[in-house]
């Protein structure tokens, strides 16, 4: 590349860095510059609600590289305390201030990268959200921010809105911290664009044992403060909420001023339009991060995609073709994963409403099972649920959580998903095994297989939001639980339809189950209530199924040992 080309890089945090390391090892004598208007650059801002926690010990272990390394490394100009301001296309120009001496000066670009990321999103409406007390997480100005308050003030309560990943992560925080918490969030389930409502129950389960008061289907209305403008209450719709420190955590909203401005195309989620070699509509500027919208490899729809990761595929991508490369990005996932105190939650793809929303028709399976050989001590249990394309065996997506490892089996769906892997694919990999790290039959093995069986019509389901509902409603059939007698007595359900009689006496009693009743089926895991389910349709049965996942994968109420003693 030509010594004399300028590359202009507005934004410091992931993308830019990225973007100029990228770029610098391409062309060692390109000029690159980076715009930042932050007295900081490369920061891990996912880390900060550990840092809130405690668990981080300094702020700067979150700066990944700073300014000094990018200079004299690098060879790369970092501008901290500058702010780009406005882009002449036609002149190939940027406008920036000095924010300390409020000078403005012309930088010209061959080639210009707006990474200006996202900001937190807070309803212009909220009323109380600038009083004292009440913050966002989104730099490590912020963290410092809340631990400097936590210092000053000795909150006692503490209140998250939104139960959205940072959201969960914060009030994890919080009570690190030795605060009462208590997280609102105005849809009805946490985690609402990750889970499913029968998986997020399971994290909500997780929250309320640890402690966390969980608002759900509750939107804040407004933060009310004390006579020295400190917030003390937060009201909903249905009542008041004492705190004494608020974290609003509602997602975030791309920056695109900077390219609005200059006439650069928006897309309809808000974030700048790119094609799959991040350019904008003008050939000279490439966009990338948070402040961009991706495209969904599954479906082909635009969506935000603000997270780390992605932003530095983004980066390194965009410094390749910025310095003559043409390398394409094709898309996003959807794929997350989150701490819920002792519980480990992840997703990918498409979830069971995703699917169902697009009009997919879909088979899905819920699979609980150990994180590796389960007579290997510490062994924990997990659940996948998985989603497939019915008239295809397509996998659409994954969810995983539990105690044990959920990540590996996330990072498997993903690399099916990017491949267009089926679910005679996930059934057949050759994953590693030995006791220590895996089970002969991996939980995503027996998922897969589940919709296998499910797909050939030998296995009938019921999710158990639909048990529950049925119950609930008083509905008249069998929950025929088909384990032990020392299992029940461990933990069952307490309801009028429910029956156990175990997997080893079922042939001989099943002439005392009433032939023309519908019956469930379900053990610990589903393993049992599938035979269970085939001995019942062997019989003649009228179309008995079992609940998916079984009392596992209940995410309600069980009557315990403990509790009956």
């Amino acid at each position: 590349m030509d010594t004399q080309t300028r590359i202009v890089i507005v934004g410091g945090m992931a993308c830019g860095p990225k973007t100029a390391a990228r770029a610098r090892r391409r062309a060692p004598r390109a000029r690159i510059t980076v715009i930042e208007q932050g007295e900081t650059v490369s920061e891990g801002s996912c880390g900060l609600p550990y840092y809130v926690g405690g668990q981080i010990i300094s702020d700067t272990a979150l700066l990944i590289r700073g300014a000094k390394y990018f200079r004299e490394v690098m060879e790369i100009d970092i501008l901290n305390g500058t702010r780009a301001t406005a882009i002449d296309r036609s002149a190939r120009t940027l406008e920036v201030l000095d924010i300390k001496t409020n000078t403005t000066s012309q930088m010209p670009y061959d080639k210009l990268v707006i990474a200006t990321g996202a900001t937190p999103s807070v309803p212009r409406a909220l009323k109380g959200q600038d009083l004292k007390g009440v913050f966002t997480l989104t730099k490590i100005a912020d963290a410092n921010a809340i631990l400097q308050e936590m210092e000053n003030a000795s909150p006692k309560r503490a209140i998250v809105v939104g139960a959205g990943l940072i959201g969960l992560e914060s009030a994890e925080a919080f009570k690190e911290r030795g605060l009462e918490v208590t997280v609102i969030e105005a849809l009805d389930r946490v985690l609402p664009a990750l889970l499913d409502p029968e998986m997020a129950a399971h994290a909500e389960k997780e929250l309320v044992d640890k402690g966390i008061d969980v608002r759900l289907g509750q939107r804040v209305l407004s933060l009310e403060g004390d006579a020295d403008g400190h917030v003390r209450r937060a009201t909903t719709e249905k009542g008041e909420i004492e705190a004494d420190i608020v974290l609003l955590s509602l997602g975030a909203r791309p920056n695109v001023e900077l390219a609005r401005n200059a006439g650069l195309a928006i897309g309809t989620t808000g974030g700048i339009t790119v094609n799959e070699y991040m350019q904008t509509n003008d050939p000279d500027i490439y966009s990338g991060g948070d402040c961009v919208e991706n495209t969904h490899r599954l479906t082909g729809a635009k969506m935000l995609a603000p997270m780390g990761s992605t932003a530095n595929k983004h980066g390194r991508i965009i410094g390749t073709n910025v310095t003559g490369g043409s390398e394409t990005f094709p898309g996003v996932l959807g794929t997350a994963i989150v701490k819920v105190f002792d519980l480990n939650v992840a997703r990918v793809g498409l979830s069971e409403t995703d699917a169902r929303a697009a009009g997919i028709d879909i088979v899905t399976s819920i699979a609980p099972g150990f994180e590796y050989a389960s007579y290997y001590p510490g062994a924990q249990m997990i659940t996948v649920k998985m989603v497939t394309d019915a008239t295809t065996g397509k996998v659409l997506g994954g969810q995983v959580l539990g105690k044990g490892e959920v990540a590996k089996r996330t990072d498997v769906l993903a690399t099916v998903l990017s491949f267009g892997g089926t679910v005679e694919d996930v059934a057949n990999l050759d994953l590693a095994y030995s006791p220590p790290f895996n089970g002969a039959m991996d939980v995503l093995h027996n998922a897969a297989n589940v919709i296998r069986n499910k797909m050939t019509g030998h296995a009938r389901a019921m999710s158990p939001i639909e048990v529950n509902e049925r119950i609930c409603e008083g509905e008249e059939f069998v929950l025929l639980d088909v384990r032990s007698q020392p299992e029940w007595e461990d933990a069952h359900i307490d309801a009028c339809q429910c029956r156990l009689l175990p997997l080893n006496q079922l042939r001989q009693e099943i002439s005392s189950l009433p032939p023309n009743t519908r019956i469930i089926t379900m053990c610990r895991t589903s393993i049992r209530a599938y035979q269970a389910q085939r001995i019942l349709d062997g019989e003649g049965f009228d179309n008995p199924c079992f609940m998916d996942g079984s009392i596992t994968a209940w995410p309600y109420a069980v009557v315990c040992r403990k509790q009956s003693s």
